[in-house]
């Protein structure tokens, strides 16, 4: 019986043992769902905290970008602006140059035309004055054939008076009678 007893011993304190294992098993248990249980409380108590800071940041993010847009849709409108300032900018300048181009053609075709009217008068001139030229040199042709025969008559003269015989001269007149 003393084995027995001493058997039974060691069975006692096996379940004894067994015992406490189990309750240490199920205390840390409780503990450590106590501290899951605080641990879920701390985060769930934090859950409405977390949620505005992410709220808080998305919706600073989203006015950052809204606000990027806004500046983005300014710009646009003052590059549009700026455009549409140089399109008119350049379209009154077209607009003078085509003014410009025109009236100087204008001037240019009233130009062309006096210098044609001029052109036209010349040659009408000219040909008054070729006509005019050929008709002075026809009577000038005329006046020099004439010329030559009048100038053979007066060197056929000349001849004649040179071989001809001088009169005797008068005898020279008193003194007071000299003109």
């Amino acid at each position: 019986m003393t084995r027995i007893n001493q058997a039974w011993h060691e069975v006692k304190l096996l379940v004894a043992v067994g015992l406490l294992l189990i309750v240490a098993g199920f205390l840390g248990a409780q503990w450590q769902s106590r501290a899951d249980s605080d641990e879920r409380s701390v985060l769930i108590d934090r859950f409405p905290i977390v949620r505005a800071q992410e709220r808080a940041s998305c919706a600073k993010e989203y006015d950052a970008k809204v606000d990027g847009l806004r500046a983005l849709g300014i710009e646009r409108d003052k590059r549009e602006a700026a455009q549409t300032a140089a399109m008119a900018d350049l379209h009154n300048l077209t607009a003078y140059t085509l003014r410009f181009l025109g009236d100087r053609a204008r001037i240019n075709d009233q130009r062309n035309a006096a210098m044609m009217k001029q052109t036209a008068v010349a040659a009408q001139a000219a040909q008054t004055v070729q006509k005019t030229a050929e008709q002075i040199d026809r009577k000038v042709a005329v006046a020099v054939v004439k010329a030559d025969e009048a100038a053979a008559t007066a060197k056929a003269v000349d001849k004649k008076l040179e071989t001809a015989v001088q009169p005797p001269q008068p005898p020279k007149p008193w003194i007071g009678n000299q003109r």
